[in-house]
């Protein structure tokens, strides 16, 4: 089957991981019937010019497939470091000069080349999260876009110049593309296809990140009223989730393109967590996105193995959310092994 048509069909589910994540836990997460894992990492060239790359960071990399394949999952994988951007949060060097784009699209080609025909790889996520919107935090949210077309900070130039890089050392693999903004939904608005048939296009959702980041006692509800630091005070129900997410559906039917939902997530112990996932995976599943939760084994706060007690730091073979997310998993029907 060619990887493309399992985005186009929404036939991956899973979670998201990193290279330290055992065959023991990826076969845990093949044995709830998911088929993904979604691989973080960090940079394979060298921050600074003239960017030299760094076998053993690509040495990493198939390493980590190769866990995969063993536990029969597809994989996909994303750089959260990269040239000009040593921090994942604070270092926005990538977007203040053109320089940094040329190491990203460097460190893509060698990758590209490395990988290319391995048969577990669904996709090249290019970059996890990036937020150039943060070089401007004076100007409204409306006015981010068009302060940074054509300069460093144009996410959208450098996924197309990255893509032409790839498609020159391989023209098959299916290429992810995050919007900007840390990938948040409103970005979509102004995401532009970067022109390459086999692209998937990558939205993270932690809204309303309120409830999904609460702490222990804080008890904001689903469906319910959320404080916000930012914004005023909102009724949330699957309406409002539904409604925040339109950018990303008016992009897709737009397009045409395949959606992955490549992050979300939510407090374990949050008051109605899991009628919040229901609304969220639920309309994944309609909509026809593939997903993949955050995270496998990693955050305490949000691991789907442990029970609603924010004290209980055990892993258990039985929760109420596993149970709801081994739900969804059972609508996998492909996996490395079956194609």
């Amino acid at each position: 089957m060619d990887r493309l048509d399992l985005w186009k069909k929404g036939e991956l589910r899973g979670a998201n991981a990193f290279p330290r994540h055992t065959v023991e836990d990826l076969k845990t997460l093949r044995s709830w019937n998911a088929n993904l894992v979604s691989y973080g990492l960090e940079s394979a060239v060298e921050f600074e010019p003239p960017f030299a790359v760094i076998p053993e960071r690509l040495d990493i990399i198939e390493a980590a497939l190769a866990r995969a394949k063993e536990a029969d999952l597809f994989a996909t994988i994303n750089f959260r470091s990269a040239p000009g951007r040593e921090d994942f949060n604070k270092d926005l060097r990538q977007f203040q000069d053109f320089k940094y784009h040329d190491g990203f699209v460097k460190m893509w080609r060698e990758t590209a080349r490395r990988l290319k025909g391995n048969d577990v790889v669904a996709g090249y996520d290019l970059m996890c999260e990036p937020h150039p919107e943060d070089l401007f935090p004076d100007l409204p949210r409306e006015q981010r876009a068009e302060a940074m077309k054509g300069t460093p900070a144009d996410w959208n130039l450098l996924a197309k110049r990255a893509t032409e890089a790839i498609r020159e050392v391989d023209p098959d693999t299916p290429i992810i593309v995050n919007s900007s903004a840390w990938a948040y939904p409103y970005a979509f608005s102004y995401l532009e296809p970067t022109g390459d048939a086999r692209t998937v296009y990558s939205v993270h959702y932690y809204s309303p990140r309120r409830y999904t980041h609460q702490k222990p006692g804080e008890n904001i509800p689903y469906p319910g009223l959320v404080p916000s630091h930012v914004e005023p005070e909102q009724e949330w129900s699957l309406e409002v989730i539904v409604d925040t997410l339109r950018p990303v559906r008016e992009f897709q039917t737009k397009h045409g393109a395949p959606i992955f939902a490549g992050e979300f997530g939510c407090a374990r112990y949050a008051p109605g967590v899991e009628q919040f996932f229901r609304d969220q995976i639920g309309s994944y599943e309609d909509w026809g996105w593939s997903w993949a939760y955050w995270d496998l084994r990693g955050w305490w706060v949000m691991d789907i193995e442990m029970s609603a007690d924010p004290e209980d730091r055990t892993r258990h073979e039985d929760t109420p959310l596993l149970r709801l997310f081994k739900s969804y998993f059972a609508k996998c029907k492909v996996w490395p092994s079956t194609v």
